[in-house]
């Protein structure tokens, strides 16, 4: 079966379906299914017996601000199952597949793939386990090394940094440390002031030719210099898969000298881009602005709406002015070298560039005024993004929740619901929760 037909059977709600879950432990694999169900001798795992054990309802959430959701996975114990209380779940995957009773095994596809949270509940008749999402492996902080003397983790530099600090791997060279990655330029100074250095741009160093006056810090230049590119890098230190990336090609840069991991890497390149990223149920990542809604994607009409479980759950006031800060200086510096121009020095001397900008916003007294940090280093790109921010924060934007009947949707998508209370309007979806075997999904709308 091709994709394109899949998604056909996927699209008829009166489709009758199949959930298989492979359930691995420290010891091996147990296969389970909501219905009975084995592979067939052509299958490329041949004359696999799934135990028909596994209760229905398995509900996936995916959401905007990076939480994704899975139900418990629930069996039904008859007592042949009892001693599986006793195996090393925790930490293995739960894997999910969907397809028909009467395919191939090798017809299914990958719905989801979990973290077995082990047992949480083992009563009579029952054994329940927790499903965790993947994302918990982004808390891990990123190994960058140790500084000599106990000094801290190696600090980490990605794309384009301002006025950083830099530390001593060595007294004879007078050798710097500064950034775990290789660097592709590297301008360090002393009270602002460059100084004549040696690169080692591939450790990520330099060595000095002087003795310091005052304060070192260092501008640097490092490959992962855009936002796909930053993201990219992440994914890659945790093994996950790119689903996919849709962001501005603006050169950013952030800066970390002390424990970081890659969800606070992932959250700070989000910030002040109006942007989000998440796991999607694969465990794959997706990280992209938001944006108005546009053409549809999905058309619901009011008959696909369950009776009364369409409501408004938040309104958003317009925004009336905004403030991008940008090309933040990690090293503020309280005494600059004299030889330094006055703007520069006065640069040295604040935190942040900034861009501002106001807007109208007749009859909404409650408008915000929003002020929002960014790793972007170019005023050209910052303004770009102002201005596309508080276009879209010109109107007031609501958040409506419904239970529908609806093929797959995916958060992102555009939808337009007909019915009185939306009139048309155009929407994206922000959260998807559904289960694989019921036709009825809950989805949140922006619009």
């Amino acid at each position: 079966m091709d994709d394109a037909a899949y998604d056909r059977w996927l699209s008829d709600l009166d489709a009758r379906r199949v959930l298989l879950a492979e359930l691995t432990h420290a010891d091996g694999i147990e296969y389970v299914a909501t219905n009975p169900y084995a592979s067939l001798p052509s299958d490329s795992d041949p004359n696999r017996i799934y135990d028909d054990c596994l209760q229905s309802a398995v509900d996936i959430s995916t959401r905007i601000d990076g939480l994704i959701g899975f139900g418990e996975v629930s069996l039904i114990d008859d007592g042949s199952i009892t001693s599986w209380v006793n195996n090393k779940w925790q930490g293995h995957p739960i894997t999910l597949f969907l397809g028909g009773p009467d395919w191939p095994r090798d017809d299914f596809r990958q719905l989801a793939i979990g973290v077995n949270g082990g047992v949480i509940d083992a009563s009579r008749g029952t054994l329940t386990f927790a499903m965790n999402d993947q994302s918990t492996a982004l808390e891990e902080p990123i190994d960058t090394g140790q500084l000599p003397d106990e000094a801290g983790p190696v600090p980490l530099a990605l794309g384009s940094v301002f006025n950083a600090p830099a530390y001593l791997l060595t007294a004879s060279p007078y050798e710097f440390k500064a950034s775990f990655l290789a660097c592709t330029a590297l301008t360090p100074k002393d009270n602002g002031n460059p100084v004549a250095h040696t690169d080692n741009l591939s450790n990520g160093s330099f060595e000095l030719s002087n003795a310091l006056v005052g304060t070192l810090t260092v501008d640097i230049e490092e490959q992962h210099n855009t936002p796909q590119l930053i993201a990219e890098w992440v994914a890659a230190q945790y093994g996950i898969t790119v689903s996919s990336i849709a962001m501005p090609a603006y050169t950013v840069g952030l800066y970390y000298n002390s424990e970081v991991t890659g969800k606070q890497i992932l959250d700070e390149l989000c910030n002040g881009m109006g942007a989000y990223w998440y796991l999607d149920s694969l465990g794959q990542l997706v990280m992209q602005q938001h944006t108005a809604p546009g053409a549809a994607d999905v058309t619901l009409v009011s008959d696909e709406i369950l009776q009364d479980q369409i409501q408004l759950s938040s309104t958003e006031q317009p925004w009336k002015s905004l403030t991008l800060r940008l090309r933040r200086n990690y090293s503020v510096l309280s005494t600059v070298a004299g030889a330094v121009s006055a703007s520069q020095s006065a640069r040295l001397s604040r935190e942040w560039n900034e861009v501002r900008g106001t807007q109208a916003a007749t009859g909404y007294p409650l408008a915000q005024t929003v002020i929002r940090d960014t790793c972007i280093q170019l005023q050209v790109d910052a303004q770009t993004e102002r201005d596309r921010l508080l276009a879209l924060r010109a109107v007031r934007r609501d958040r409506y929740t419904l239970d529908a009947f609806l093929p797959p949707v995916t958060v992102g998508q555009n939808l337009v619901v007909i019915h009185p209370r939306l009139e048309g309007k155009k929407g994206r979806i922000i959260s998807v929760s559904r289960s694989p075997t019921r036709g009825a999904t809950n989805i949140e709308v922006w619009v």
